[in-house]
């Protein structure tokens, strides 16, 4: 038997009442709808930089609902650590709180509430979401890939670079600007320009951490111990910035590879835990009460069947209805079709991706609050393109770039689309003293969440 198949590693959990509101698909789409208005990821920023005494950016979203803000309207009593772990979903914070030695999951889990990420529940969108608290209707990041009218080109949105062999940060050059491709200012170049970015020493000076932390420091750091050390310093003595945004990517690449349900993801969690209780060590039991931590993610996976990928760049009877390559992600697909080409597009693509696809005219889409509500991106349709496709797990739609060598590895979990362990995501908030400190002894079964 499989570690991944343990009696005491549920595949589902119940869900708070909390979390079955928000996947409610009750819409005119028909599909749950990011909950911009106060349990989304962008909100999670607004409520920051309101508890720091600052004014509303603004083309911010409101700040968090009241019921699930962790300063209820007033100000933050010392620093703000905001952890963003990439790919933690919170059915599957639930599913590790659930197991018999789940224990350091529950820790976080007693202190969780489900928000929703935002679409598509990918990387890049997300954390555009987070730094500039708006959606990507106004920002205008729509996906992993997505093409960008003033480059006239498909662009692989953390290379900043166009597909194909082209080396990394192609774009980035004195035509290039953060404002370019953003649809507004930072909350760090707008509001918080005393805050701190922490995230890993190879994405210094890049192009995409420069659209992401434009105003902010940046504090690179090499490993798991160095991110611990690193926050424990940024957040320690009388210099110690308001805010200290941290990046977290080993859970997300863990999941990918070992797919979503893997024992491995317990040991991340338990890992970041560990990370909580060695920071406030370090900072001392005063200050780790009075340092806030928001812990959250930009998306959570779902398993991926490697035979279940539609290889587009494989399909010519789909590419030749194309007017450009296919952008978006794996999960969640964004077309634009050849002059006259839309209905045949949307046929095509429903009878080779089969049972479980939705598609949605583009201009539907973005009228319906998918992407956020007004004012849109000026660019918004023209960057989205015709069709938005949802592919149902474990499906998916990938593209390999003329001149791109494949993937040497098989992917085994995704995200993008709107199935609840990716479109669902914890906001983790307390005092650091809380969060960080050791799990008490118990059996598993906690209940799954707050209603």
């Amino acid at each position: 038997m499989s570690p991944s198949s343990r009696t005491d590693r549920p595949r589902s959990v119940p869900l708070a009442a909390a979390a079955e509101r928000l996947l409610d698909p009750s819409g005119p789409l028909g599909v749950p709808l990011p909950a911009y208005a106060g349990r989304s990821l962008p909100n999670i920023s607004s409520s920051i930089v309101q508890a720091l005494g600052r004014e509303k950016p603004s083309a911010a979203l409101p700040p968090l609902d009241a019921p699930i803000d962790p300063f209820a309207g007033r100000r933050a009593e010392g620093p703000v650590l905001l952890l963003v772990v990439d790919g933690l979903g919170y059915t599957r914070l639930a599913r590790s709180a659930s197991r018999t030695d789940g224990g350091r999951a529950r820790r976080l889990l007693e202190h969780a509430e489900p928000i929703t990420s935002v679409f598509p529940t990918t990387t890049t969108v997300a954390l555009a979401s987070l730094s500039t608290a708006a959606s990507p209707s106004r920002h205008g990041l729509v996906g992993y890939r997505q093409y960008l009218p003033a480059f006239g080109t498909v662009v692989d949105m953390l290379r900043q670079s166009p597909g194909g062999v082209v080396p990394d940060d192609a774009l980035v050059g004195p035509g290039w600007s953060p404002s370019l491709v953003l649809g507004g200012p930072t909350i760090f170049r707008e509001r918080v320009g005393d805050a701190v970015a922490v995230s890993r020493d190879r994405f210094e000076g890049r192009g995409f951490t420069r659209l992401l932390y434009d105003g902010a420091g940046y504090v690179p750091y090499a490993g798991y111990a160095d991110f611990a050390a690193t926050l424990a310093s940024q957040l320690s003595g009388a210099s110690a910035p308001p805010l200290v945004v941290a990046y977290w990517d080993e859970l997300d690449t863990t999941s990918h590879l070992q797919g979503p349900d893997s024992a491995a993801i317990d040991l991340e969690i338990d890992r970041l835990v560990e990370l909580l209780g060695h920071v406030a060590r370090e900072v001392g039991r005063p200050l780790a009460r009075r340092i806030t931590v928001l812990l959250t993610a930009d998306h959570g996976q779902v398993p991926a069947a490697p035979a279940s990928q539609t290889a587009f760049d494989a399909e010519p009877a789909l590419m030749e209805l194309l007017a450009r390559p296919p952008t978006g992600d794996r999960r969640v697909g964004l077309l634009r079709a050849r002059s006259g080409s839309v209905d045949r597009l949307e046929e095509a693509v429903r009878v080779r991706l089969g049972r479980g696809t939705r598609t949605f005219r583009a201009e539907e889409a973005i009228r319906h609050g998918l992407f956020g509500p007004p004012p849109f991106h000026p660019e918004l349709l023209e960057r989205v393109g015709d069709l938005v496709v949802l592919v149902a797990s474990p499906g998916g739609i990938t593209y390999t770039p003329p001149g791109r060598p494949p993937m040497r590895r098989v992917l085994l979990g995704a995200h993008g689309g709107l199935e609840t362990d990716e479109f669902l995501v914890p906001l983790v908030a307390g005092p650091l003293a809380d969060l960080g400190a050791e799990p008490p002894s118990g059996a598993a079964g906690a209940a799954p969440g707050k209603s």
